[in-house]
């Protein structure tokens, strides 16, 4: 035996040296795997950042806001012939109905009840999806999705890429992969998506494995696989991009340790034989120096197993048995001073566990201690009365102690946070007791200790200030909205009177010439009327736009005396152009109402004396500036030096009713009239301020490089079209039925009237046939313009249809008719009414 204990060194050292060979090569090979799986997270991730890169460019497209099918389905096509990848490209609005898509026939399909959806409506984020099969094509897809907003800051819809599968396994083909090696792109739930090699065997399948993509994304496992091959797995996980992908690279194992499988086997060998020779070697005197000693050791041993610690071993000499019944009743000495030690610790930790209990017992908020296994371990007094009601619950499940919790948001939100080791702090109301709570949870690796307090009366407060604050508010836009009426109300009035005194000239004159210098002027009143309506839809962003190609610096020249007259002699007004400037695609009019509120604007920042500039440059924006879509503008800058704003005033330049001059000296709406047409003309607004220093306004107008039509407008034409069509001309009022009838009448139109839409369906159903119906849009009490558009074509496939209104916009959106029907906007002139009466007439 003496033999045997002497060999049994160097027996351990080979079996170590042996162990630690393999455990080196383990390391290696896991290394491996993890470089190689990141290398492939890598390609991974600049595929999913491309396809991010599209979809927010995408997300940005006017057509896509707008939600304009016709555009957003060329673009969107296009994108997808570019795409190879890429099976579908969809926008959907927020109930998950698609509005666009890349497909041939457009037919619609809904995104809800798909995860990815769900999950990009509730984060705002771009979000990847999961193993999924089209539901129109029937193939195996992987979606993403990016959410676009609105003017208003609100989610205006999704915008979805649907990826192959099939494109994304041959990607992993193309791969150089060492022999018997595996590599997998798997979801955020663990489902393959793409494989090599075999794909088909794997895609839609559950990974072997149950890696979790919430952990540490440097991770290796050894498993075997679906195939039957054990591989050494590296995995990575893209956990910068919401929804997460888990790359895996498996390593063959066998191969990896063929070659120490070897070596081990023939250390094996030798061992064998080493121990079979020095067995036999030894077996005599084992018994006789080692086998009584050891009968000692083991009585001793059992001894203490019963906690009898003052047994001894008595065995004395110099032999090496000797020695070790001698560190045997050292260690035995050791245990027992541990043991009075561990006792003393015992009920200094219940002192302390005493006292936390008493600290928790005294405080009014509610605490809940969950231990690893999610069974409730401890309630104190307030937690009890609160949610227990002297049930009780310590060792039960939590689902079990509070069902009514299980399916709470809140509880969800706490177990991700247990799982990812992090604390959390949140804010839930109760509906059971109408309480409103603050929950800190702080999880640890014995459990999760749970902390609520009661917050309910600092809600109300909060809430109480909120409402008061509300209605201070209110009141503050009302008289806004006074000072704006009373100003409308005295604008109207004086061009109604201009209107009225022009028309009582009229009828008490034959003299051809002042009748002509009369209506002349009521004309022009009737239009300043148009225009002033139209600054007031600018203010809210509905006005109609009438955008052509603009040449700025010729409208600025143009304007320039108007602008130097607003400002007065005490403001000196320069001008710094390009020469080279691009034309705008913008509103004229609108435009100059524009600059004149900038300049109005500068002037009383100014006091009325000092240097008012006005500067046009071209400007191309690179993508990264924020609220400003790339492209080519036109940048027009107006810049006074005079008395500037602070930071506060500058964050709410472009509320609207937000003002800093005087009650009575303005409403607050210039600025906001501005910010509403440049963002409706698909452009963008910046302002620079310092207190002293002067302001700067800078509005970004989308450039366009072609050159301006020279053409004469149609509007220009002075033979007006006309023709003998027959027209039925439908309207509430009856001064305007009236004199739109005589007006199609002098072009030489055969007309009907019907004061409103019960009455022009009776006509349409008759025996009398019409070309074309010419109706309002708005007609209280009764069948609106729109649907009896939509009657008169279901009865007459063939009628023709122009509608007309003060303001249309709203009422369009209600009845889902935008580009449904042509529209000519009130009021109207002679040439206006001939010209489009025509158009609808020749459309096809």
């Amino acid at each position: 035996m003496l033999i045997v204990v002497a060999l049994l060194p160097a027996i351990a050292l080979l079996i170590y040296n042996e162990f630690d060979l393999r455990r080196t090569r383990q390391i290696e090979v896991q290394g491996q795997a993890l470089n190689l799986a990141e290398l492939a997270a890598a390609e991974q991730r600049q595929i999913v950042q491309g396809i991010h890169q599209t979809l927010i460019a995408l997300s940005e497209l006017p057509a896509i806001k707008a939600k304009d099918a016709a555009g957003c389905n060329a673009y969107l096509a296009k994108i997808k012939q570019r795409s190879p990848g890429f099976i579908s490209f969809v926008v959907v609005d927020r109930n998950g109905t698609s509005f666009c898509d890349a497909t041939d026939d457009h037919k619609p399909s809904t995104a809800a009840g798909r995860p990815y959806f769900a999950d990009v409506l509730r984060s705002g984020e771009f979000t990847v999806g999961q193993f999924a099969i089209g539901r129109q094509t029937g193939r195996n897809v992987l979606h993403f999705a990016l959410p676009f907003f609105g003017d208003d800051g609100s989610v205006g819809g999704v915008v979805i890429a649907a990826l192959g599968l099939d494109w994304l396994a041959d990607s992993l083909n193309r791969r150089n992969v060492p022999p018997g090696a595996a590599l997998a792109v798997v979801d955020r739930n663990g489902t393959y998506l793409a494989h090599y090699p075999d794909n088909a065997r794997f895609v839609g399948r559950k990974m072997a494995s149950d890696h979790d993509l919430s952990r540490n994304d440097r991770t290796t496992a050894d498993l075997v696989d679906r195939d039957g091959v054990e591989r050494i797995v590296g995995y990575s996980t893209l956990k910068d991009v919401s929804g997460g992908l888990l790359i895996s690279f498996g390593l063959d194992k066998a191969r990896a340790f063929a070659e120490i499988q070897r070596g081990t086997q023939r250390g094996i060998l030798q061992i064998v034989l080493s121990t079979a020779l020095v067995l036999i070697l030894t077996s005599l005197s084992a018994r006789r120096f080692i086998h009584r000693p050891l009968g000692k050791l083991v009585d001793a041993a059992n001894q203490w197993r019963f906690g009898k610690f003052d047994q001894r071993v008595d065995i004395h000499g110099t032999s090496e048995i000797a020695r070790v019944a001698e560190a045997f009743n050292t260690m035995a000495d050791a245990l027992d001073h541990r043991e009075h030690q561990l006792s003393e610790a015992k009920e200094k930790a219940e002192e302390a566990a005493a006292r936390i209990t008493m600290i928790f017992e005294s405080t009014t908020d509610g605490v809940i201690i969950i231990d690893r296994d999610w069974s409730v371990s401890y309630l104190n007094g307030p937690a009890k009365l609160r949610l227990a009601h002297d049930r009780h619950v310590i060792g039960l499940p939590l689902a079990e102690a509070f069902p009514a919790a299980a399916d709470l948001a809140v509880l969800k939100q706490i177990r991700e946070a247990a799982s990812e080791q992090r604390p959390i702090f949140l804010e839930t109301f109760c509906q059971l007791t109408q309480v409103w709570y603050t929950i800190s949870a702080f999880p640890s690796s014995q459990g999760l200790a749970v902390f609520l307090r009661d917050i309910t009366e600092h809600k109300h407060a909060l809430e109480a200030r909120r409402s008061i604050e509300e209605q201070l508010h209110q009141s503050q836009k009302m008289e806004s909205v006074g000072q704006l009426t009373g100003g409308v109300a005295h604008d109207f009035n004086n061009l109604l009177t201009v209107i009225s005194a022009n028309l009582e000239l009229i009828e008490g004159t034959t003299d051809l010439g002042k009748i002509r210098r009369c209506a002349e002027a009521a004309r022009r009143a009737t239009d300043r009327g148009a225009k002033l309506t139209a600054q007031l839809l600018a203010f809210s962003r509905r006005q109609a736009l009438r955008p052509k190609l603009v040449d700025a610096n010729e409208l600025i020249f143009e304007f320039q005396g108007l602008i130097q007259q607003a400002v007065g002699d005490g403001c000196e007004v320069r001008l710094q152009t390009d020469e080279k400037l691009w034309l705008c695609h913008v509103d004229p009019a609108l435009l100059e109402t524009a600059l004149l509120n900038l300049a109005l604007n500068a002037r009383d920042a100014m006091a009325e004396k000092g240097v008012l500039c006005i500067e046009t440059q071209n400007i191309v924006v690179e993508p990264g500036m924020p609220e400003c879509s790339p492209g080519s503008y036109v940048r027009l800058s107006v810049t006074d030096n005079g008395s500037g704003m602070p930071r506060e005033v500058q964050d709410r330049v472009f509320e609207p009713f937000f003002t800093t001059k005087e009650p009575g000296k303005g409403t607050g709406l210039g600025l906001s009239m501005v910010y509403g047409f440049v963002r409706q003309s698909g452009g963008h607004i910046a302002v620079q301020s310092a207190q002293g220093a002067g302001t700067t306004i800078t509005l970004y107008l989308p450039a366009s490089r072609q050159e301006r039509d020279t053409k004469p407008d149609a509007t220009e034409t002075l033979t007006l079209p006309a023709g003998s069509e027959r027209v039925l001309v439908v309207d509430d009022n009856d001064d305007l039925l009236n004199v739109t009838s005589a007006m199609l009448s002098t072009f030489g139109y055969q007309v009907s009237c019907a004061h409103n839409g019960a009455e022009a369906l009776r006509t349409l159903r008759g025996d009398q046939q019409f070309e074309l119906l010419f109706s309002d849009i708005v007609m209280p009490n009764g069948i609106n313009g729109i649907e009896l558009a939509r009657e008169a074509r279901r009865l007459r496939k063939d009628i023709k249809v122009l509608l007309t209104s003060g303001y249309a916009e709203g009422m369009l959106q209600r009845n889902d008719a935008v580009g449904e029907f042509p529209v000519i906007d009130k009021p109207f002139s002679l040439a206006d009414l001939a010209r489009r009466v025509r158009s609808a007439l020749r459309e096809t």
